[in-house]
Formats: structure tokens, C-alpha cells, sequence
């Protein structure tokens, strides 16, 4: 875990930073000088992309840290790995860019009604797509080389660090919304451009045009992978985004607004389990080809308890501010749909509790079984927001996602469990959600302060303290126990010198 640990600390410094810079931007900026159809068109155009780009990466992102091992060299050209990589992106790329002229009309004729907006941004897609797929690709490759902290300070606090500049001249009149709008691509550009650069620094890779380096065995097996990946990967994308684009074709771009919003502040809880992905996700690749399972279980059953006992404070502290959080969101669309967020953040933690289950299944001999959980997720997903969305608006997309995520974890539970005798739940989950149920309603019968800022400080500190006291005394996490102590006999040292 000593890895894990090292670069999981520093993924999670700069992803609470980011999540500080993003929480600026997302409750004081946009709330108070876009309206709830701009922003909603922003998170629209941005869930498109996202689908876009992972369909052109062909399964690279995951394909890259698995197989990065068995293409390694001394000679840093990795059996031309790097070269393969170029080609399967650009191919991808040019491949659903003719797809996404082609299907223009059907596209337009969806949102026409609802939100209109859209139809004079559709191109502006394609450009946020290419540096979308860039920086998600050169991001895998610095993973492969244990090299995450640079790629998350750039993708959590650089982005968002220009996007609050993008806002300010926005504020100031320098920029129009349009012009915003196209500052914003340049922004992802910008971003993807100087990771490419770091990779290549790095010295760790060697790009050549020369196919002759390429192995044609390791090249099949790759691309027979990277199949079943993408079907993986673009069906989970899909899945999150599903919720945007059907509340964007039915309900309208301020719902959307509204849903992405709450769906942001509850994607907080991931920070820490993505943190210890970036970093965990080659170990347990080069696990895999080592059979070291016990590594692999390790690393699960620990990130699982962690993750969980962080998400549940962190879901706790925002139910327990939602009246100081109103003071920020003033638009009534954000303040109606507070509801979203009770199940959008239920589902979060669902997902979070068992922990690191696709990158094992998707590490593992039997991969192939993760496309068929992520197909079965879209269509638990698209049928339940097919349902529920009609009826219930935003909330019915965050009822659909909280079924959806619980469908789909405990299936691949149950899969790892029987497959790999791996089991990362225990009596310690059920502690923590006690303890996070205690905390809720200490957070609750706290007397209100009229100053919002103190309030938030106050409400926050008091909860939190008492939440760990009581985890540290149950000891739900062995590696949290590890870190006070470790705190603890640093601060004593100090004290007795």
C-alpha cells in the first residue's frame, strides 16, 4: 500500500483543491451570473463530448494500463506501443466524427423543442471532444508509469483554476456567452496540449512512425481487448450522462442545470476513490499478470472502507448545509430540486462501498464480463429514466440512478465474490453508516447560526469531529487508525523536544 498511499495523498490534495476551485465556480460563479439553461447547456455539451471521446478512444484508457506491462521495454519504445495508441485514437476520432455529422438531423429534431439552445453550439462539440480524448489518453499513459499526480493537478485544478479566469471575463463583458463557450475549448485544449508535453518529457515513452516496431501478436490481443473495453467504458459513460441528455430532450435545459448541479456536489464523494484508482489500478494489472492475488484483495477490501467512511461524512455534510447552501443557489431551480441529490448521493456511496470492482473485473482473464454488467447498467438506466423522468422531472433521473448503480454493483459483487473469493464488505460498512446516521442527526439538532460562513465552519467541524472520534474508537479503518497514529506520535515528538 506504500504506493498506493504516496500518490493517492497527492491525487486526493489537488482533487480537494479542485474540488475548492470547482465549488466556487459551480455555487457562487455560475449560479450568479449564468442562467440555469446556460449552465445546463455547458454540462450538455460537456456529456457529450465525453460519450464522444470515449467511443473514439477505442478502450484505450483502460487497454493502456493493462497492457502497458506486457508491451514494456528497456529501450522506451514499448513495441511501438505508443505508436499503436496514436493510430487507434486518430482512427476513432475521424470514425465517430462522419457518425456525428451523419446522425446531425435525428440529434437537432431531439432537442429542438426543449432546448433550442443546443442546436447553435452542435458543432463547438467536436473540437471539446478531440482534446477531451487527447488528455484522457495521455492521462492513461502516465498512469501506466506510476506518473498521476501532474495529470490531476492539471485535471482538477488547472482546468478548473481557468475556467474560473473564463468566468471573471465573462463577468467583466471582455467575453460574450458564445465566446465563453469557445474560451472553454480552448481551456481543454490548452490543458491536453501540456500533458502531452509532460508525457513525452518524461522520457519514459519514444514515439516513432516506424511500424516495424510494432508486435502483431500483442497488437490483436490489444485491440480484441480494447472491443469489449469500449463497450464497457462508453456503456458506463453513457450511463452517467444518460440522465443529462434525456432530462435535456424532455424536461429542458434548466433541469438539467439543476441535476448537474447536485450531481456534481455528489461526484465529491468519488475524489477519494479516484485518488487511490489512479494509482491502484496498474498495481493490480501488474498483479494480475503475476497472480498476485492477495495484493489485489488488499487493496480492495482497504480502499473499500476508506472510500466509504470519507463518502458518508461527505454526503452527511452536505444534507446537514443544504439551508447554507441555498444561500449560494439562488435560483429556484437549483433550491426545488434539492431532492436529487438524496439519491444521486445514495447512489455515489452504493458505488463507492465495493470499492475497486471494474478495475478488477476489467484486469482480470474474465474482462469480457464487465461489458456485459455495463450493458446491462444502460438499459437498467435508460429504462428506468424512461420512466421515472416523465413522472418525478429531475428527481425521477435521480431515483433511475440510484437503482441503476445499485443493480449494477451488486451484480459484479456478487461476480468477484464467486470468481475470485474476494469480499470487501464486513460488519465495518454497517458501523459506518451508523455512525454517519449519528452524525446527521447531531449535524441536525445543531442550533443555526445567522452567519452563513460560520455556520458552515461550525455545523462542519462539529460533525466531522465527532464522526471520527467514533470511527477511530470502532476502528472501522485500519489504515485511517494507521495515519492518526502516525500523526499522533509525529505531534509528541515535537512536543517533547
Amino acid at each position: 500500500m506504500g504506493i498506493v498511499r504516496k500518490q493517492a495523498l497527492a491525487n486526493s490534495v489537488f482533487s480537494y483543491l479542485g474540488v475548492i476551485i470547482g465549488y466556487v465556480n459551480l455555487i457562487l460563479l455560475f449560479p450568479t451570473f449564468f442562467s440555469a439553461e446556460q449552465y445546463g447547456l455547458i454540462n450538455l455539451l460537456i456529456g457529450l463530448s465525453t460519450i464522444y471521446s470515449y467511443l473514439s478512444a477505442v478502450g484505450l484508457v483502460t487497454s493502456i494500463t493493462k497492457y502497458f506491462p506486457f508491451f514494456k521495454t528497456e529501450d522506451k519504445l514499448h513495441n511501438g506501443f505508443v505508436t499503436l495508441v496514436f493510430l487507434i485514437a486518430s482512427l476513432g476520432f475521424l470514425v465517430v466524427t462522419v457518425l456525428y455529422l451523419i446522425l446531425r438531423p435525428g440529434i437537432i429534431t431531439a432537442y429542438a423543442e426543449k432546448s433550442s439552445m443546443f442546436l447553435e453550439y452542435y458543432f463547438v462539440v467536436i473540437p471539446l471532444s478531440f482534446f477531451t480524448l487527447v488528455f484522457s489518453v495521455f492521462e492513461s499513459l502516465a498512469r501506466a508509469i506510476y506518473k498521476t499526480s501532474f495529470a490531476t493537478f492539471i485535471k482538477e485544478v488547472g482546468i478548473r483554476l481557468l475556467t474560473t479566469v473564463n468566468i471573471f471575463l465573462y463577468i467583466i463583458h471582455w467575453l460574450d456567452f458564445k465566446n465563453f463557450v469557445l474560451s472553454y475549448i480552448v481551456i481543454y485544449g490548452l490543458s491536453a496540449s501540456i500533458l502531452v508535453l509532460y508525457v513525452f518529457i518524461s522520457k519514459e515513452y519514444k514515439f516513432s512512425l516506424n511500424f516495424k516496431y510494432v508486435d502483431n501478436s500483442k497488437l490483436k490481443e490489444l485491440l480484441k481487448f480494447g472491443g469489449f473495453v469500449l463497450i464497457s467504458s462508453v456503456t458506463m459513460i453513457i450511463t452517467e450522462k444518460v440522465s443529462i441528455l434525456i432530462i435535456g430532450s424532455l424536461v429542458g435545459l434548466a433541469v438539467v442545470g439543476a441535476y448537474s448541479m447536485y450531481f456534481y456536489i455528489a461526484s465529491v464523494i468519488y475524489v477519494p476513490m479516484r485518488a487511490m484508482s489512479r494509482i491502484s489500478v496498474p498495481i493490480i494489472a501488474v498483479s494480475f499478470k503475476e497472480k498476485d492475488y492477495k495484493t489485489i484483495d488488499d487493496i480492495y477490501r482497504r480502499t473499500s472502507i476508506i472510500q466509504l467512511v470519507i463518502g458518508i461524512l461527505i454526503y452527511v455534510g452536505v444534507i446537514i448545509n443544504r439551508h447554507n447552501l441555498f444561500y449560494f443557489l439562488k435560483q429556484p431551480a437549483y433550491i426545488e430540486n434539492f431532492s436529487i441529490f438524496y439519491f444521486v448521493g445514495l447512489a455515489v456511496l452504493i458505488d463507492i462501498m465495493v470499492g475497486l470492482n471494474s478495475e478488477i473485473i476489467t484486469n482480470s482473464e474474465k474482462y469480457k464480463f464487465d461489458s456485459l454488467f455495463n450493458f446491462i447498467l444502460l438499459i437498467v438506466s435508460i429504462v428506468s429514466n424512461i420512466i421515472f423522468i416523465p413522472i418525478f422531472g429531475g428527481l425521477g433521473a435521480a431515483i433511475a440512478t440510484a437503482i441503476s448503480f445499485f443493480t449494477f454493483n451488486y451484480l459484479k459483487w456478487r461476480f468477484i465474490v464467486r470468481n475470485f473469493k474476494m469480499q470487501p464488505l464486513n460488519i465495518k460498512q454497517i458501523y459506518a453508516f451508523i455512525v454517519g446516521l449519528l452524525a446527521f442527526v447531531l449535524g441536525e439538532i445543531l442550533p443555526q447560526i445567522k452567519n452563513v460562513f460560520i455556520d458552515i465552519v461550525y455545523r462542519s467541524i462539529s460533525v466531522s469531529i465527532f464522526y471520527f472520534l467514533i470511527i477511530i474508537l470502532l476502528k472501522v479503518s485500519l489504515d485511517i487508525n494507521e495515519r492518526v497514529n502516525v500523526y499522533k506520535n509525529f505531534i509528541f515528538q515535537k512536543i517533547s523536544k
